[in-house]
């Protein structure tokens, strides 16, 4: 699929860079190579000290029961959760699927609602105290029993067709990952974005870092899990499951609706220090990789490059101290581990030239052109 045109490359660079005034500040702002200062990770330890890191698990993949395992985090979406079972229940498919919902310490009776509503459905419902949406998923496939797993957020719809058109891609082309479009709604218009169908070489890059929309093979998940405590923790999908993917292919069909819910932790802002998690899994899934040996491609460091630009947005409103260090980081980042990489992306070489340069005066400048 190299060269199609991806819609999904146009709206990140049109909705979220404003390129035109992006090229004019590179001109006009003098590039400077600033000292870079030692221990950055140190003090932003000491500014937030993030939960201790890990993405190794071994899960069991037992006897292959279903086709499809589907896993659901619930946490206080009772005013949602009967759509999204809904969406699922009712696909017309000749595919079997069992949906494990994990109640991540709701204090709603969306549980006991869910469990008198679908009695008569083949869903099982775990529940655990409050630990977030990766522990949740972590318990969702601890034991998999099924040839395909799917992550569906308790808020969120899945698209009529979904089940069939995903898997009739996987299995017919033995693929390790198939992920299809999706819509975008809550009020207004939704808007849809979807990928040219076919397989694709290099998934990381290509395909969207997030967990649903997609379908998984059950061995891509035998020894991985989400990092528990950590907002951001579908970082690991883009980094850690699709270079481990030997086939991976995209669907036209529309098979997923996100509700952009203003209540999300995804629309967290201001000075959250909880937002430097984005730093924080991003920094040790990079040290996973080196420890896996997974072999960098120039599409994957670019990935790596957009990693650090949407970062960097999510911090764009904390206090000059936490950026500045965050900079020195990904700079010292970029010369150490990927010094012999170059960005060809016209965009993404101006950021990529400016953290190298580790230039704090200019990356203020850019980071305004980055705002969504």
């Amino acid at each position: 699929m190299d060269g199609l045109f991806r819609l999904r490359d146009f709206v990140v660079r049109h909705t979220y860079v404003n390129s035109a005034r992006l090229h004019k500040l590179d001109r006009k702002i003098e590039d400077r190579e600033c000292p870079k200062k030692t221990d950055a990770l140190e003090r932003l330890r000491k500014i937030y000290k993030p939960p201790v890191f890990s993405c190794d698990r071994t899960n069991i993949i037992g006897e292959s029961k279903y086709n499809l395992q589907i896993i659901i985090p619930m946490y206080n979406v009772q005013r949602y959760v009967f759509a999204c079972l809904d969406s699922i229940f009712s696909q017309n498919t000749k595919y079997t699927y069992k949906v494990i919902v994990v109640d991540d310490g709701s204090t709603d009776a969306a549980t006991a609602l869910i469990t008198e509503k679908y009695k008569d459905k083949n869903i099982t419902i775990l529940k655990q105290r409050n630990k977030g949406t990766a522990a949740a998923r972590n318990v969702g496939f601890a034991e998999i029993e099924a040839d395909y797993v799917m992550f569906v957020d308790a808020d969120d719809i899945l698209k009529q067709g979904a089940i069939e058109s995903l898997l009739n891609t996987a299995y017919d082309n033995d693929a390790c990952v198939v992920e299809g479009g999706y819509e975008n709604f809550s009020r207004g218009v939704p808007i849809s974005i979807s990928h040219a169908e076919g397989e694709v070489t290099e998934p990381c890059g290509y395909f969207w870092g997030f967990a649903w929309a997609k379908v998984f093979k059950a061995q891509l998940l035998a020894d991985v899990c989400f990092p528990d405590g950590y907002y951001y923790e579908d970082t690991i999908v883009s980094y850690i499951l699709y270079p481990k993917c030997s086939k991976a292919y995209a669907v036209r069909d529309i098979v997923y609706r996100y509700r952009r819910n203003p209540r999300g932790f995804s629309r967290i802002r201001g000075n959250d220090v909880k937002l430097l998690d984005s730093f924080w899994v991003f920094y040790h899934v990079l040290k996973v990789m080196r420890e896996r040996q997974v072999t960098i491609s120039q599409g994957i460091y670019e990935s790596i490059l957009r990693s650090m630009v949407n970062c960097c947005k999510r911090l764009l409103f904390m206090n000059d101290e936490i950026r500045k260090e965050v900079l020195n980081a990904f700079s010292e980042i970029l010369i150490t581990d990927f010094d012999g990489f170059k960005c060809e992306d016209s965009d993404l070489a101006i950021f990529e030239k400016t953290v190298r340069n580790n230039d704090y005066y200019k990356f203020k400048r850019i980071l305004v052109c980055m705002r969504e």
